[in-house]
C-alpha cells in the first residue's frame, strides 16, 4: 500500500489530525514496536494511522490523495507529526519507521523537507527509516533513485514493504540497484509459515537475498509464538506483530517500551 506514513508505530501518545481530501477527514497516528529477534528488545517504532471516521480505509485515504495531489501534504503532516512526538519520547536508542508513497519520490523537495523536518525536531537521520512498497524493485527512474541516494547520503535508511509473496530469479538483481538497507516480508507471507511450506521458501528465499546483500530482514504479521521461534531460527534481523504488541499510543508505547528485555518465546504478559 503507498503512504506507509501512516502505517504502523503507535508512538507516545495518540495524535489525531486532520489529513484528508476534506474537512471532516482525520488520521489517528500510533506507533507499534519492531522487535530485535536476536535479543528481544525494541529496535524501532513504525509508525501507523488509520481514518477516524468511522468505516473509513487507510487504502482509501491514501489513493484518493494520490490520485489528488494531496500526498504530500499528508505525508508532511504525518512526517512532521511523528518526529515531533518521537523527540518528546527521547529514545535515541529506538529507530522511528515511516512509509512513504511512491508517488513522494516525484517530489523534488522531498529530501529537503525529510532533512528540515528531522532538523526542526532535533533528530539524527540514522534514526529515521522510509518504507517504500515492494513494487520499488521494478524502479527504473533515475530521479527517485536519486532522491533515495540523496536521502541516504545523510543517513536516513529505505526498507522494502510486502516483499516475498513473489520472488524470481531477477529479484536480487532488481533490489540491488536500490539503495535500500532491509527487506520487510509481507504479513500474509509470515503469519502461517508454521504450517504453509510455500511461504516458509520464501521467507528463507528472502534472508538469503538480503544476505546476499547485506540487507537486514523483518518479518511482518507474527502473530503467535511459534512463529516469532519460526523467524528467528531462520535468521530474521527483527520481528513484529500482535504476539509483541498491537499499535497503540505513544505514552502506552513508553510505558512498556522496557519490557521487552529477553527474546520472547511465549505470549507477552503485556500488552
Amino acid at each position: 500500500m503507498g503512504l506507509a506514513l501512516f502505517d504502523r508505530t503507535w508512538v507516545p501518545l495518540q495524535v489525531i489530525c486532520p489529513l484528508s481530501l476534506n474537512s471532516r477527514s482525520r488520521m489517528i497516528v500510533n506507533y507499534q514496536p519492531v522487535i530485535e529477534l536476536a535479543s528481544g528488545k525494541v529496535a524501532k517504532v513504525e509508525v501507523l494511522g488509520r481514518p477516524k471516521a468511522p468505516g473509513k480505509r487507510i487504502s482509501d485515504v491514501i489513493r484518493s490523495a494520490e490520485q489528488s495531489g494531496d500526498i504530500k501534504r499528508m505525508t508532511d503532516q504525518i512526517l512532521d507529526l511523528a518526529l515531533a512526538e518521537w523527540h518528546k519520547v527521547a529514545r535515541s536508542d529506538i529507530e522511528l519507521s515511516i512509509n512513504l508513497s511512491l508517488r513522494n519520490l516525484d517530489e523534488k523537495d522531498l529530501p529537503k523537507r525529510v532533512v528540515k523536518a528531522l532538523k526542526r525536531h532535533h533528530l539524527d537521520p540514522n534514526s529515521l527509516w522510509l518504507e517504500i512498497d515492494e513494487k520499488a524493485q521494478q524502479l527504473t527512474n533515475g530521479q527517485w533513485l536519486d532522491r533515495m541516494r540523496e536521502l541516504q547520503s545523510v543517513g536516513v535508511r529505505f526498507s522494502v514493504d510486502s516483499f516475498g509473496a513473489e520472488i524470481t530469479q531477477a529479484t536480487a538483481y532488481d533490489l540491488a540497484r536500490l539503495p535500500i538497507a532491509e527487506l520487510k516480508i509481507d504479513g500474509p507471507v509470515v503469519s502461517d509459515s508454521d504450517s504453509n511450506m510455500d511461504h516458509r521458501g520464501h521467507i528463507t528465499a528472502a534472508v538469503q537475498i538480503a544476505r546476499q546483500l547485506k540487507l537486514a530482514t523483518s518479518a511482518k504479521g507474527i502473530e503467535r509464538a511459534e512463529i516469532a521461534g519460526l523467524c528467528t531460527r531462520l535468521g530474521c534481523t527483527y520481528g513484529q506483530g500482535y504476539f509483541y504488541a498491537r499499535p497503540m499510543p505513544v505514552a502506552e508505547l513508553v510505558s512498556i517500551i522496557d519490557s521487552f528485555k529477553a527474546p520472547l518465546t511465549s505470549a507477552p504478559t503485556n500488552p
